[in-house]
């Protein structure tokens, strides 16, 4: 299911529906005072992500005639995911755009979803996410204390490094970057390589001073972070496809009426078809421009696989001990 196959979802709020909301909002407006919510993003303001952010933020503050806003803070000035996370949970934080995979360590379903290699395709993944498991998964993340507004594709990730990555071999010796998640630094350790903890805007810097030999995001990252200038050979393995989600606290969540709440989901609803062209435009440009600046591209055909595979697919059984989880995946998988 593409981004724009998923406005279907969208049309579960019907017109008439959409017209109250906006009507109720209009009568009430002189109720209550206009009302800004800060959101944190460790990504600059050119990202899809923060730019599908502020397009929600504008459908919010024309359809709540101007009662209901929302600014963006970026390039990491309210503290990184994991601080960010802890912020909105304490409720000193408004909202915040972060990667599932920064729920994987409290959410099952999350750490389900940041399995290596489980989704086949895009249209995979947002078929999963939309149906009974994305219900499951949401309810999860709520009991964990923030509220879930939208998900947003975060592309897939890939592998990176100063020299190429064909097969699993090629890990030995070689120290990773990779996201706060232990699935991923076991996954690193059994390839034969070292996870290191690095902040996302540190990855630069540590690839450049030698304290790590590679890394892994999408693809708009490795360009926007400026990480292929040290890191010049890309794999396009796309190991994972975990979305990002831009959760509320409870707290501000809250001071919301019941029709504010609803005209908030349903403003974050659209900016996912948003989101998805902006990302694949940007995506398709990013590629095009590591080429063009002499990054070695290696695509799936000139990727020995197998031997990665199967040792990612090995950890499944490490992280599913739950054989109802297990089940879970085999459905992921089977999902057409």
């Amino acid at each position: 299911m593409t981004g724009f196959a998923r406005s279907r979802f969208v049309a579960t709020f019907p017109a008439g529906l959409m017209f109250l909301v906006c009507l109720t909002l209009s009568v009430w407006s002189s109720a209550f005072a206009a009302t800004t919510f800060v959101s944190a993003d460790v990504q600059n303001r050119d990202q899809p992500a923060v730019k599908a952010v502020e397009h929600m933020s504008q459908l919010l503050s024309t359809r709540s005639n101007g009662e209901l806003t929302v600014q963006v803070k970026t390039n990491g000035e309210l503290g990184t995911e994991a601080e960010v996370l802890d912020k909105l949970r304490k409720g000193t934080l408004d909202m915040g755009r972060l990667s599932l995979a920064a729920f994987a360590d409290s959410v099952p379903a999350a750490k389900l979803m940041s399995l290596p290699y489980l989704f086949r395709s895009r249209d995979h993944l947002w078929t999963v996410l939309h149906g009974d498991f994305g219900t499951r998964l949401e309810g999860e993340i709520q009991k964990s204390g923030v509220v879930v507004i939208m998900y947003l594709d975060g592309g897939a990730r890939n592998f990176y490094a100063k020299k190429p990555i064909r097969n699993r071999d090629d890990f030995k010796g070689l120290k990773f970057r990779v996201e706060s998640s232990a699935i991923y630094k076991d996954l690193i350790t059994a390839l034969g390589g070292t996870p290191v903890a690095v902040p996302y805007d540190k990855v630069s810097d540590a690839l450049r001073e030698g304290d790590i030999d590679g890394a892994e995001s999408n693809v708009i990252s490795y360009v926007s972070g400026d990480h292929y200038k040290q890191a010049r050979y890309l794999s396009l393995d796309e190991h994972s496809m975990v979305p990002d989600v831009l959760v509320m606290s409870k707290k501000a969540w809250a001071k919301l009426t019941p029709a504010q709440q609803e005209l908030l989901k349903m403003a974050g609803l659209e900016s996912e078809d948003f989101m998805a062209k902006l990302w694949q435009d940007k995506e398709r440009d990013a590629l095009a421009f590591a080429r063009k600046n002499g990054v070695t591209v290696l695509n799936k055909s000139q990727l020995s696989m197998t031997g990665i595979e199967s040792f990612a697919v090995r950890q499944y059984s490490r992280y599913v001990q739950d054989p109802k989880d297990l089940e879970t995946v085999l459905q992921i998988v089977s999902t057409k």
